[in-house]
This record gives structure tokens, C-alpha cells and sequence, in this order.
């Protein structure tokens, strides 16, 4: 390695680090001399580059799903001249500065940070109203990554979907009356005869029988609970 001080392009000096062999280093010197930029002429040209391609709103299929519902989840982040609408791009809810997701990035090990969250697809046309709003351009990512990422997406779609039919298929336990629709820990105290539960965080006695009843709910629904995790789990 060897650092030597060269006349850019520009016309201004810069000094730069180069490694190699000697040849390669001498190519390296005339591509700079030629084509190449000082550090501010760069930094200019980009800004340039930026303040050109405007404010851009960018949409990248996730390769995971929705667990809640199997909708797929779409990485949507702002590139662009950001940096004007950067209180507007808070101000629309969720974005945070973070590492870029899209799949461009993610498969190509490309660290990029950016204004960006998640969001399903069945809320993707409210993003982007919400970005028009601010006078954003819509794009959406492309490419080998992105049907990468969509492929996969897809069979895990498919799986969960799969894997409803065969949750559904399964009785739920059915609650008991008593506990229903409110907040309870799930626990019984007391013996034959005091027996309660603590229903809104209010002492409630039940009956032998109630306890029976709650106590076989609890037992379905923790056989219900192993079920489901050993179709996830297949």
C-alpha cells in the first residue's frame, strides 16, 4: 500500500491509498487523472445525483410472511433527497433510520441505511397515497433479488396456508361462561368449597363445578396449544 497525491479530472488534488502491483497502481492513477473526483467534487456530483432524482417512495416484497393472517410483508423505505422531508417522512408514522431491507441489499450483502419499516401488502396502496402526499415518486424493486425474495415469500405463504386448513380443523376448547370476556391470569385458588378466580383483577368465588369446568378448559386448551406447535413445527 502507498498513498500518492493526484490532480483529478476536476482540477483540484486529492490523496488517495493504493494497493497492488505496480502497474495496476500506475492504471488506477490515470483513470483518476482522467475520470476521477477530489473528495468535494464527489460529494457535489451526489448531492447533484440526488437533488435531480427527487423525493423516491420504494416498495420490496419481504421474503417472510404475516404469521398473524399470511399476508406478505413489504419493505417500503424512502431514498432520494430525503433529507429535506425528513421531519414529513416521520411525521406519516412508523419510519425509522435504519439498514436498508430491500432485496437488493440483503442478498447482495449491501449495507445501505435509509427512512424504512414493514408493512402487508393489503396496506401497501395506503403507503403510498401517504408518500404521494409529500411529493414522493412510487418504485418498486426489481431483479433477480426481488423474485428471490417473492419466491420465497410465496412458499411460505403456502405453507401457512397449508397449516391453517389444519389448525382449523382442529376444536377449539370452548371458554367457560364465567371467565369469559375478561381479564383473567388463568390460575384457580382455594380448595373444595372456596374455590376463586380473579376475574378484572376482582376476587370471584365459583363453585366445585365451575372449577371443574374451568380446570378441563385449561387442560384442552394447553393439548390445543402443543397441537398447533407441532404443525408449525412440521
Amino acid at each position: 500500500m502507498a498513498k500518492y497525491t493526484i490532480t483529478m479530472s476536476c482540477g483540484h488534488t486529492d490523496t488517495v491509498e493504493l494497493f497492488g502491483r505496480e502497474k495496476d497502481r500506475q492504471r488506477k492513477i490515470e483513470y483518476f487523472e482522467e475520470q476521477g473526483l477530489c473528495k468535494e467534487c464527489y460529494k457535489k456530483e451526489m448531492q447533484a445525483q440526488v437533488e435531480k432524482e427527487g423525493l423516491v417512495f420504494n416498495a420490496s416484497v419481504l421474503p417472510s410472511i404475516s404469521e398473524s393472517d399470511g399476508d406478505f410483508l413489504i419493505y417500503v423505505w424512502f431514498s432520494g433527497n430525503t433529507m429535506p422531508h425528513k421531519e414529513e417522512i416521520k411525521a406519516l408514522g412508523g419510519y425509522k433510520w435504519e439498514e436498508c431491507q430491500a432485496a437488493s441489499n440483503l442478498l447482495s450483502l449491501k449495507y445501505e441505511p435509509c427512512w424504512g419499516k414493514t408493512v402487508k401488502f393489503q396496506n401497501l396502496k395506503e403507503e403510498i397515497e401517504k408518500a404521494k402526499s409529500i411529493g414522493a415518486k412510487e418504485k418498486f424493486e426489481k431483479g433477480l433479488f426481488a423474485s428471490a425474495n417473492y419466491e420465497m415469500a410465496l412458499k411460505n405463504k403456502e405453507k401457512w396456508q397449508a397449516n391453517k386448513e389444519q389448525i382449523d380443523a382442529i376444536p377449539k376448547p370452548i371458554t367457560p361462561e364465567i371467565v369469559k370476556d375478561h381479564y383473567w391470569n388463568g390460575r384457580i385458588y382455594g380448595k373444595s368449597g372456596n374455590y376463586c378466580v380473579y376475574l378484572d383483577n376482582k376476587k370471584t368465588p365459583i363453585t366445585d363445578e365451575q372449577e371443574k369446568e374451568i380446570t378441563a378448559y385449561l387442560t384442552a386448551k394447553e393439548e390445543y396449544a402443543k397441537k398447533v406447535d407441532e404443525i408449525k413445527k412440521a
